[in-house]
């Protein structure tokens, strides 16, 4: 479980069942098509002790892959996807309990909070997912050389 406060709201994910994250994977990987090779750069850069620079162009690198993934699904599927992802997330009450996240009802009015809430879960999801494939591919470029 990890907690994270974004714009002095505090949020809390915990991990989904395996099969759950396969098929959140598959439809990220679908909709983000060649740009899914972005994803590890972007889940990386919300690591603790990631550089200024490291979050700035990993911001960037976000923005061209939504931008894309815009331009490749119709809006309802994205949305869909979005709310898909931020609804994993749970969000303290000022009563101190955490409720599952509804997206209409919590971002209404702070649409900015959106993407950061997403990147938030994504990185807690698939982080080691990620990690472990970048590993993976580090060890096999240093094999082949």
């Amino acid at each position: 479980m990890a907690e994270k406060k974004i714009n002095s709201v505090e949020y809390r994910v915990d991990p989904l069942l395996a099969s759950k994250a396969l098929i959140l994977q598959a439809r990220l990987m679908r909709a983000a098509g060649p740009l899914a090779s972005k994803l590890p750069t972007i889940l990386a850069s919300r690591r603790e002790g990631a550089s200024i620079e490291e979050k700035a162009l990993a911001d960037a690198e976000a923005l061209v892959a939504i931008t894309s993934i815009f331009n490749a699904i119709a809006p309802e599927e994205y949305a869909s996807l979005v709310q898909d992802i931020v609804e994993i997330a749970k969000v303290k009450r000022p009563s101190g309990a955490y409720d599952p996240v509804d997206l209409d009802g919590d971002f209404a009015g702070r649409l900015g909070d959106i993407i950061p809430v997403a990147v938030f879960v994504l990185s807690e999801q698939f982080g080691d997912f990620f990690s472990g494939a970048l590993a993976n591919g580090r060890r096999a470029m240093t094999a082949k050389a």
